[in-house]
């Protein structure tokens, strides 16, 4: 990995976010006033995990998408080859991961090293499968002896096998044909083996936002796509939708994860990749989970779990969620959080797939939202403003976005509890009501919605 490898000064935007990117053509008869952007995650014809324009008035009825599609999706990266360092720290690792609701970890898995292949067999066993790096090209590791290991000796523990990592950054004049090989030999190691057949293979990440003409359509070696983004303390989806596109030339209409975004927090680094302040990360983490999320993306790592003594530079020492001490960044308090509210549980008033219908009467016009059925009866909406933000990374300098109001109509009296995962991981208010106003700034706001 190398954080530096996905944002730099010399493509910041002029503004901090480009409000065409989010753009669509508006429906004959609707206003720029009436419509609003972020209706996806809702399960309605034709705008399920896609961007598409909210109408306001528009009256929605829908089941949204299960909560499952969502708790699967938070992975992220971490050091498992090591006992020394905050890495070797294991049995207080187990639990922050536990509790960050992290589902998968991204590692570059190793032969000969024992006490990694003990390592993520526990982590299997506490519900957390490994994506498994797989080393570059010409180093003793090979392709066919990693498939082996994963075979031999932790083939439950596995989510899946990902190619070399930004090959297209360290490769030369003659990367393409090497990670195609290495690709290659991958893909077919592990879907020869009975044992890993079944494996997800995961596409090679390129750095730097390129390489995706050169390398191809390579769709045939390759279960996902995968991209790497790092927003340098623009808000979260900045980039998402270029990027996304960029891999589609690579992996056609293969699904796309993400095996690396995030952000560094070393304010004496003023160099590529700008720093993003603490508090900041705080406010943006869920925002950036739910914005994969509404493009229908199933897997997003965040790069990583804990600041490294053994990055590179000052920079790549800061990209934890925890310090070195382990103790926690806004960041992972604010997922630690979601993870809560997730996984809150109740005595079940309904069925999985219950519709909810409501109406959005009012909202700023950089609106998101995302419905989601717990599968109890009850169903969380998402609501946040995808260009809110706190924090100009070129000036550094804090922003105050004016704050904006959603209203919802549900049609009937229902209760409705309201989270807000930056700041807690127990609702922040409550009431039962058949409208309700949401005051927007930047933080995400989260409807827990059940008959009344």
């Amino acid at each position: 990995m190398s954080g530096s490898s996905n944002f730099g000064a010399a493509v910041a935007p002029p503004s901090l976010i480009d409000p065409a990117q989010y753009e669509a053509p508006q429906p004959e008869g609707i206003t720029r006033r009436s419509t609003v952007f972020g209706l996806a995650g809702l399960a309605v014809p034709g705008l399920a995990g896609q961007l598409r324009p909210i109408h306001l008035g528009q009256t929605y009825s829908s089941s949204g998408r299960a909560l499952g599609d969502l708790r699967s999706m938070l992975g992220i990266n971490v050091v498992t080859s090591t006992t020394s360092g905050p890495y070797g720290q294991r049995a207080a690792l187990l639990p922050a991961l536990k509790g960050l609701g992290a589902t998968w970890i991204r590692t570059r898995i190793h032969t000969g090293n024992k006490g990694q292949v003990t390592w993520i067999n526990q982590l299997a066993a506490n519900g957390i499968k490994t994506n498994a790096l797989i080393d570059l090209p010409g180093r003793k590791d090979t392709p066919e002896a990693l498939v082996a290991l994963v075979a031999s000796s932790m083939p439950g523990s596995m989510l899946s096998m990902e190619g070399p990592n930004e090959w297209n950054l360290q490769g030369g004049s003659n990367w393409v044909s090497e990670l195609v090989n290495y690709q290659t030999r991958l893909w077919n190691a592990a879907k020869g083996n009975p044992v890993t057949r079944n494996l997800a293979i995961v596409a090679p990440a390129l750095g730097m936002r390129t390489g995706y003409e050169q390398l191809g359509n390579r769709s045939s070696i390759m279960d996902w796509g995968n991209i790497h983004l790092y927003t340098g303390g623009y808000v979260p989806g900045y980039r998402s939708d270029e990027v996304l596109a960029s891999e589609r030339i690579v992996c056609g209409s293969k699904p796309i994860i993400v095996t690396e975004t995030g952000w560094h927090n070393a304010q004496a680094w003023h160099g590529p990749h700008y720093y993003t302040p603490e508090d900041v990360a705080g406010i943006y983490a869920p925002r950036l989970l739910l914005e994969y999320f509404i493009r229908n993306v199933p897997r997003m790592a965040i790069y990583e779990l804990v600041d490294n003594p053994a990055g590179s530079n000052l920079r790549e020492k800061n990209f934890g969620l925890l310090r070195m001490d382990l103790s926690r960044k806004p960041a992972f308090t604010a997922l630690a959080n979601l993870n809560t509210i997730l996984s809150r549980t109740y005595r079940t008033t309904g069925q999985a797939g219950q519709r909810v219908t409501f109406t959005i009467l009012d909202g700023p016009s950089d609106l998101r939202s995302a419905l989601v059925d717990r599968g109890d009866g009850r169903s969380l909406l998402f609501l946040w403003r995808g260009l809110a933000s706190i924090y100009d990374p070129q000036k550094r300098e804090r922003l105050t976005p004016t704050p904006a109001t959603a209203t919802i109509a549900w049609g009937a009296s229902k209760r409705v509890q309201r989270f807000a995962p930056s700041s807690s991981a127990t609702a922040v208010a409550s009431e039962v009501t058949s409208v309700s106003n949401v005051t927007l700034g930047a933080e995400m706001q989260i409807l827990e919605v059940s008959p009344s």
